[in-house]
C-alpha cells in the first residue's frame, strides 16, 4: 500500500485524531491482504513462530499450575451441551478431540501459550504478538474447515502475518510508556491483531473490520496490577483478547455499529492507552503490505520476562567460566550490581520483597534478582524450566540479598550491564545490548528445535514431537485439519 501523507501524531502539538485515518488504513490492510504478499522471509518466520507457539502451549500442561483451573473454568462456562460430538467444535492443543467453541478454543490456546512467559516477543512494542495472532488464526481456520470452507495453508500463514503486523505496529506506538499507565500491551494491542486474523480468513470488507475495531476499543484490556501478587491475570490476558475478538467480529458482521476512528480519535485507543509523546500515525500505517515490521519478533531462550534475558545470558556465561566443571556458591560472590533502563526497572528491578525473594513463578519471572542469582549458581540453558523448582532454594535467596539494581538513563531496550565482585578479588563486568533471539543476536534454527523438543517431548513424546517439526516445516503441503489433528 502507498504510504499516507500527513504529520505525526502527538509530536509537534497535533492530536492522534489529526490528518491520518489510521483505523481505516489498518482495516483496509487486513481486508485486502493477499497471499501474494507472502514472501520467503514471511513463510520462514511463520513456521518458526508456529513451532515455538506449539512448544510453549503444550509445555504449559506440565509446567503451569494455572492450566487445570483455567481449563476447568472454561469447560464449565461453555456448558454441558457442548461436547466432542457437537458440530463445529475446535481444538485446544494436546487436549484430545476438539470440544470447545472457537472463541473458547482461542481463549485457551492463547492463555496456555502465554502461561510460561516463554512465547515470542516484539521488542519495540514490549509485547507478545504470537499468542493472540496464532490462536485466533488456528481457531477460525478450523471453524471454517468444519463448515467446508477450509482456508489454504497460505491463507492461514497470511492471517498470522497480518495479525502479527497489526499487533506489533500498535505495540510500537504504545511503547514502554503504556506500562506506566498500567496496561499490558500484549492484550490491549492483541485484540486488534486477532480481529485482523479473522478478517483475512473470513474475507471481511474494510467497513466490517473498522466496525469490529471500533467495538474492540471498548474491550481492549490487560491490567499490570498482576505484578502485585504474581496473579494469573497475565496468563489470561491474550486469551481474553482472542475471545473478545471473536465477539467483536460477530457483532460487526451482524451490523452492530462500532466507534469510528477508534485508534486515532480524541478519546480513542492511542489517546487512552499510552502517555507517549512520540506516537506517530504516519509510522503506524506507513508501508503496510510492503514493510513487515513483525519480522523483527524474536523467540525467547529462557522462560522469563524478556527484560531479564540479557542478564541471564551474561550470568550463565560467568557461571560457565567460573565453575569450570564444578559449582558456584553464593559464598563465592561478594556483590552483584545490575544496571538497566528506567522502564525495565519498573517491571523487573524494583527491590520489592516479591522480586527480591519471589515465592511464585510469575514473581520470579519478573525478578532480575532471582533470574541472575539462578543463572550465576546453576547456569543458563535454552528451553529449561528448572529455575522454578528452585523458588525455595536458600542459596538463591542468599545471593539475591547481595544484588543491587540501578537505573541508567543512557540505556534502552533490553540492554543489560552487570558487575560481579568475587570474594577472591576478581571483578567481572559485562554488558549486552541485545538478548539472545533478537535479529542482532539471532536464535539459530537448532536452538528453535532444541527449545521445542524440551517443552513438547514430555507431553507428546519424542516421535510425535519430531513429526510436528516435520509437519510445520512442510506446512504448505498440509490441510489445517491435518495439522490440528496432529496437535491434539
Amino acid at each position: 500500500m502507498a504510504q499516507p501523507n500527513g504529520t505525526n501524531g502527538h509530536t509537534n502539538g497535533t492530536k492522534p485524531s489529526d490528518h491520518i485515518p489510521a483505523t481505516h488504513l489498518l482495516a483496509s490492510f487486513a481486508a485486502n491482504a493477499q497471499t501474494t504478499h507472502l514472501t520467503a522471509a514471511l513463510r520462514t518466520k511463520v513456521k518458526e513462530v508456529l513451532l515455538d507457539f506449539i512448544g510453549v502451549t503444550v509445555g504449559a500442561l506440565t509446567h503451569a499450575d494455572s492450566t487445570v483451573p483455567i481449563l476447568t473454568a472454561i469447560t464449565a462456562l461453555q456448558g454441558p451441551t457442548v461436547t466432542a460430538t457437537s458440530p463445529g467444535v475446535c481444538t485446544v492443543l494436546a487436549q484430545g478431540e476438539p470440544r470447545f467453541l472457537k472463541q473458547y478454543a482461542g481463549l485457551l490456546n492463547a492463555a496456555l501459550g502465554h502461561s510460561l512467559d516463554f512465547d515470542d516477543t516484539y521488542a519495540p512494542g514490549t509485547l507478545h504478538a504470537g499468542v493472540t495472532a496464532i490462536s485466533a488464526a488456528l481457531a477460525e481456520a478450523e471453524s471454517l474447515a468444519n463448515e467446508g470452507k477450509a482456508p489454504s495453508a497460505d491463507e492461514v500463514m497470511l492471517a498470522i502475518s497480518v495479525a502479527y503486523e497489526v499487533t506489533c505496529r500498535l505495540g510500537r506506538e504504545l511503547g514502554y510508556e503504556a506500562y506506566s499507565r498500567g496496561f499490558h500491551n500484549t492484550s490491549t494491542a492483541g485484540i486488534f491483531g486477532s480481529i485482523a486474523a479473522l478478517a483475512v480468513l473470513r474475507h471481511l470488507d474494510t467497513r466490517t473490520v473498522e466496525m469490529a475495531f471500533g467495538l474492540a476499543g471498548s474491550k481492549a484490556a490487560g491490567s499490570m496490577q498482576y505484578l502485585d501478587n504474581g496473579s494469573w491475570n497475565k496468563r489470561l490476558h491474550p486469551g481474553f483478547a482472542v475471545h473478545d475478538a471473536f465477539m467483536c467480529v460477530a457483532l460487526a458482521e451482524a451490523g452492530v455499529v462500532g466507534a469510528s476512528r477508534i485508534l486515532e480519535g480524541t478519546s480513542g485507543f492511542l489517546k487512552a492507552y499510552t502517555p507517549s509523546e512520540s506516537v506517530s500515525l504516519e509510522r503506524l500505517v506507513g508501508g503496510l503490505g510492503e514493510e513487515w515490521e513483525w519480522l523483527g519478533s524474536s523467540l525467547k531462550p529462557y522462560p522469563a520476562c524478556r527484560m531479564t534475558h540479557a542478564f541471564i545470558e551474561l550470568s550463565g556465561d560467568m557461571q560457565t567460566a567460573r565453575a569450570k566443571g564444578s559449582t558456584v556458591s553464593p559464598d563465592d560472590i561478594g556483590s552483584v550490581e545490575l544496571r538497566m533502563s528506567p522502564a525495565n526497572y519498573i517491571l523487573v528491578g524494583d527491590p520489592t520483597p516479591n522480586k527480591r525473594h519471589p515465592t511464585n513463578v510469575i514473581d520470579a519471572q519478573f525478578s532480575a534478582y532471582f533470574q541472575v542469582a539462578h543463572a550465576l549458581l546453576y547456569g543458563a540453558k535454552t528451553g529449561d524450566m528448572s529455575p522454578y523448582s528452585h523458588l525455595a532454594d536458600p542459596a538463591i535467596h542468599q545471593l539475591t540479598d547481595k544484588i543491587s539494581v540501578k537505573t541508567d538513563e543512557s540505556m534502552s531496550g533490553f540492554g543489560a550491564k552487570m558487575s560481579v565482585q568475587w570474594i577472591d578479588g576478581q571483578l567481572d563486568s559485562k554488558e549486552q545490548q541485545f538478548p539472545l533471539g533478537e535479529t542482532e543476536h539471532p536464535f539459530t534454527r537448532d536452538k528453535v528445535e532444541e527449545k521445542f523438543m524440551a517443552l513438547a517431548v514430555p507431553v507428546c513424546g519424542e516421535a510425535k514431537s519430531s513429526q510436528i517439526v516435520q509437519a510445520v516445516d512442510s506446512l504448505e503441503e498440509m490441510s489445517i485439519l491435518q495439522m490440528l489433528k496432529l496437535l491434539r
